[in-house]
């Protein structure tokens, strides 16, 4: 493991990803506690698609691009236009699967399993506009997709998609 490199004396304008990133993953965590829904002990932002290896909160940076979200990527921009990010929040939690004699879950099961992976997307894109303002100031607008991807390795994976502009 490589030793983590001292950001102390980077300027605070090469920061605004980061804070950015911070500040996104604090806004969820404030969403999900409004409405008295657990998450996941482990929770952290990361660069490209996070392992699922365990039950966790993760906030991932997919991409940037010159210009407000929803614009045309293919399309030439100044370089003083604002930089959109594309980031993927998502929400792995376990779910029941074949036990160890064979058997599949009972289908109560599967939907108990289900329930709570409803609940986190809902509440996901319930907490839309906590994303398009920063510092008491609307921003650009955002473009936000959910889905629930297939269950692998024992978990469920709930994911929003959100294109939002970089304050």
């Amino acid at each position: 493991m490589s030793a983590a490199v001292n950001i102390g004396d980077i300027s605070e304008d090469a920061l605004n990803l980061r804070d950015m990133m911070n500040g996104v993953l604090e806004r969820v965590e404030s969403v999900f506690q409004s409405y008295n829904v657990p998450l996941p002990q482990r929770r952290y932002w990361t660069m490209g698609t996070p392992a699922i290896d365990c039950e966790q909160l993760v906030v991932a940076f997919n991409q940037m691009y010159l210009g407000s979200p929803g614009d045309q990527v293919s399309e030439p921009q100044r370089c003083n236009v604002p930089r959109t990010a594309i980031l993927t929040i998502s929400i792995a939690r376990e779910v029941p699967t074949v036990g160890m004699n064979g058997r599949p879950p009972t289908a109560e099961k599967i939907q108990q399993g289900a329930e709570i992976s409803a609940i986190d997307a809902w509440v996901l894109m319930s907490s839309m506009k906590s994303f398009d303002m920063w510092d008491g100031v609307f921003g650009l607008g955002i473009i936000a997709t959910l889905e629930a991807a297939d269950i692998e390795g024992g978990f469920q994976v709930v994911s929003l998609e959100l294109t939002l502009a970089v304050p």
